[in-house]
């Protein structure tokens, strides 16, 4: 009659143990299950910054384009040598498509988090994708943007240096050695074609595929975070 008690009683303890344990790997799956969805929930927020990111870059491109488009004419004139003497007295766009020119600032917050953020866990490449093109696409703009800015920034100092009609023309009055400069001068007219290559040729088209690249990795966060 003790064995049988003592059997008993080591049955009942086994059962109290196994569940015990089937209660603690209940509990860790859980711990575990409810960690991985914050984890998600976090990697969903960022995308979602990112793509706002995105969004707001993709309109600062579209600025760019806009502004360059109304430009252009004026480059082609000039290229063209159909400018006349009183399209540079009365337009004062002409002098300054090659001194000055918009900026454009892109948005990283996105990318700045998830680059912080240990996305080895989750058996997914867009994270991968983004920072890639964030460091690839940046990289390149930043290089042409530099050489844009610099030709402007060399044109600004050599009118400011060499030319005494200069005061003038930042002061929108027209002045005749000016305008014969322009006219009569091959200086300005390389210029000109140095100026509309930097924008047309180098830095737009690098916009256009950072614009492009960008739909992309928008529609794959659209994917994502909408299932």
């Amino acid at each position: 009659m003790k064995k049988k008690n003592l059997g008993n009683y080591i049955l009942y303890a086994v059962g109290e143990i196994i569940l015990v344990v089937i209660g603690i790997l209940i509990a860790v799956s859980l711990n575990d299950w409810n960690s991985s969805r914050k984890e998600k929930n976090k990697l969903f927020n960022i995308y979602n910054i990112v793509a706002a990111d995105l969004e707001n870059d993709i309109k600062e491109i579209d600025k760019m384009e806009f502004f360059y488009g109304q430009v252009k004419p004026l480059f082609n004139k000039i290229l063209k040598d159909s400018v006349r003497d009183v399209d540079y007295a009365f337009n004062p766009q002409y002098t300054y498509i090659m001194i000055g020119f918009p900026e454009i600032t892109f948005n990283k917050r996105g990318y700045n988090q998830l680059a912080a953020f240990n996305t080895d866990k989750f058996k997914d490449s867009l994270p991968t994708q983004i920072i890639e093109f964030y460091t690839e696409r940046l990289r390149e703009i930043k290089i042409d943007d530099d050489m844009r800015a610099d030709d402007i920034k060399e044109n600004y100092s050599h009118f400011k240096n060499n030319y005494a009609w200069w005061s003038d023309v930042i002061s929108l009055k027209p002045n005749k050695d000016f305008i014969d400069y322009a006219l009569n001068d091959p200086d300005y007219k390389n210029r000109i074609a140095t100026t509309h290559f930097m924008a047309y040729q180098v830095f737009l088209p690098e916009l256009r595929i950072f614009k492009k690249q960008a739909e992309t990795i928008l529609e794959e966060i659209q994917k994502r975070t909408t299932n």
